[in-house]
């Protein structure tokens, strides 16, 4: 009997070899296998790296052979390849369309004061230090004299050039040009050599949703219309009253072109009657043939009374 078992179990560790054979220690885990004894001598920790970063026995590097890290280094500078070259033509349609939706034209480096028809511009003055126009002071003299001299050494430059396209500017072309509780904010186009304009016709007027006061004087006199107003209704709540000097504010265009020698009229707006201890945003528009060109700038004043807080 005791045979016929042993005979049974050693044909069917025969058929199924992953079995366990009763009695046998081979597999993992099982008592008397290698792996629990602890009379084994550690591998230290620095040998098992090194064995990790190169196995000569198997001649890995991390595990991997040389056949594999070849075909990673391969895959991976495709990678990169592909990425590239989706990112350059990913670029070059977006430009092209910018360049296809605005016809943008490059200033020439040899006429720096030479722009394309579009490039007209206006300038501000008195201007924050990172030459953004911001007006910002206390109600108080010492405060706000940084803006007094900058509209002084402004109409003193032009008084030294003799320009003759002057203009009244009221209470804004003598000092302290209304700062405090009116202050005065100098306007002029920017010298654009080879540069013309033309006044904005009625149908332009009404496409482009020009303000009223713009319709009105266009019907006075043929000029580039300035007109400015708040940017948003809390702005236009606030603002308080607009004083335009000349009035009703108009650049003549038979001045333009601009020569080296000649410079733009100016025009100042005044702002009276705003509101204290808030920020305004404004934004001035001059209306011309080729569209609408826009400045902004920011106004905030301070009672005086805060600095006893």
């Amino acid at each position: 009997m005791f045979k016929k078992l042993t005979g049974k179990s050693q044909n069917i560790s025969d058929k199924h070899p992953s079995l366990p054979v009763p009695g046998s220690s081979k597999e993992p885990g099982a008592i008397g296998s290698s792996e629990n004894d602890p009379t084994e001598p550690q591998v230290p920790w620095r040998k098992r790296f090194c064995n990790y970063l190169y196995d000569r026995e198997n001649n890995l590097f991390c595990n991997r052979s040389c056949k594999s890290w070849f075909y990673i280094i391969i895959y991976s500078i495709m990678y990169l390849i592909f990425l590239s070259t989706y990112t350059l033509i990913f670029l070059f349609g977006s430009l092209s369309i910018i360049k296809f939706l605005d016809d943008f034209q490059t200033i020439d480096k040899v006429e720096l004061l030479t722009y394309s028809n579009q490039g007209i511009g206006l300038s501000a003055t008195p201007t924050s230090l990172n030459s953004l126009p911001v007006i910002w002071y206390r109600n108080d003299p010492e405060d706000y004299a940084k803006y007094v001299n900058a509209v002084t050494d402004v109409l003193n430059k032009r008084k030294k050039r003799e320009i003759k396209n002057t203009t009244d500017l009221g209470p804004c072309g003598s000092s302290p040009y209304g700062y405090g509780h009116s202050p005065c904010i100098i306007l002029r186009i920017n010298k654009q050599l080879k540069w013309s304009a033309k006044p904005m016709n009625a149908d332009i007027a009404k496409k482009l949703n020009a303000p009223k006061k713009v319709q009105e004087w266009m019907k006075m006199e043929q000029k580039l219309w300035l007109h400015c107003d708040g940017i948003h209704s809390y702005d236009k709540e606030h603002l308080g009253k607009i004083t335009y000097y000349p009035n009703p504010p108009g650049f003549d265009p038979n001045l333009f072109p601009l020569t080296k020698d000649t410079d733009s009229p100016l025009i100042a707006v005044q702002i009276s009657g705003f509101t204290f201890g808030i920020s305004l945003a404004l934004e001035c528009k001059l209306w011309h043939s080729e569209g609408v060109s826009t400045i902004d700038f920011i106004l905030y004043v301070t009672p005086k009374k805060i600095d006893h807080l």
